[in-house]
């Protein structure tokens, strides 16, 4: 079921909904939630939720079942100057 964004808020640019795979970080981990229904806006890249869709990311996050899990390489930041 598609939903009717509107405009961005920020830039007032079209918002369009697509199906992403989502980053969440909840308790000091990362989740990744694929097949998620989410506004973009086309010219800013705002990402939009309806009410729904925001207590279905959370009921997945809170569940026990995982579906698989990936290695994510971890780096420090290291400013230019020090190089």
């Amino acid at each position: 079921m598609s939903h009717n964004y509107g405009d961005c808020y920020f830039c007032g640019g079209e918002v369009v909904e697509k199906i992403v795979e989502l980053e969440y970080r909840w308790k000091g981990r990362l989740y990744i939630i694929e097949g998620v229904p989410v506004g973009i806006c086309q010219q800013c890249g705002e990402k939009y939720f309806t009410a729904q869709v925001s207590e279905a990311i959370d009921r997945s996050v809170k569940a026990k079942e995982i579906k698989r899990t990936v290695s994510v390489p971890v780096k420090k930041y290291i400013p230019v100057e020090a190089i």
